[in-house]
């Protein structure tokens, strides 16, 4: 794993670990003080494609951290979550 990866994926971790929700591209890019997606974009599929994060459906949100464990998370919390992102994207 390059050094960059690593910090992508660290980015990841720690912003589900305080948020509930995978940062998006623009977040970790900012993060990063990157200017362009693209690193990013190909940074977030080379861990998916070494299973480190594992990708949903849906919106650049959709990308969690391996072993993301939501059984814990209440049911109205998950809820209320589903409900936000199906009002902004249908």
């Amino acid at each position: 794993m390059t050094p960059e990866m690593r910090r992508t994926l660290t980015i990841y971790q720690e912003h589900y670990a305080a948020h509930g929700v995978a940062p998006t591209f623009r977040e970790v890019a900012k993060i990063e003080g990157l200017a362009s997606l693209q690193s990013i974009h190909r940074r977030v599929h080379a861990l998916v494609e070494a299973g480190l994060l594992v990708k949903g459906h849906g919106h650049s949100r959709s990308f969690l951290p391996a072993g993301v464990d939501l059984t814990n998370v209440p049911t109205d919390q998950l809820r209320t979550e589903l409900e936000k992102r199906e009002a902004r994207h249908g």
